[in-house]
């Protein structure tokens, strides 16, 4: 087997062992109901909840994954001052 035969069986190796941890990513995803739509009872959206940070009272949109951003206005400024 030559030096291009190898590096062809390692390339579709690791795209096998790729597809396999993706495969178990979203069977994990739906068995722990990441995939499950929220819906924010103030609001009505959905997938998103709106936190509002106790210190400062500014509001951010979470999403299920992680990912966070400052609310913001018609203005764009970000949504401030409702403190809880």
């Amino acid at each position: 087997m030559n030096d291009a035969q190898r590096l062809a069986r390692l390339v579709y190796v690791l795209v096998w062992i790729g597809i396999a941890a993706a495969l178990l990513l979203v069977l994990r995803g739906a068995v722990t109901g990441a995939f499950t739509t929220r819906v924010d009872p103030e609001t009505g959206t959905a997938g998103l909840l709106v936190e509002t940070d106790r210190g400062t009272g500014c509001q951010y949109i979470v999403t299920p994954w992680g990912g966070i951003v400052p609310r913001t206005g018609p203005d764009g400024r970000a949504i401030c001052g409702l403190k809880r």
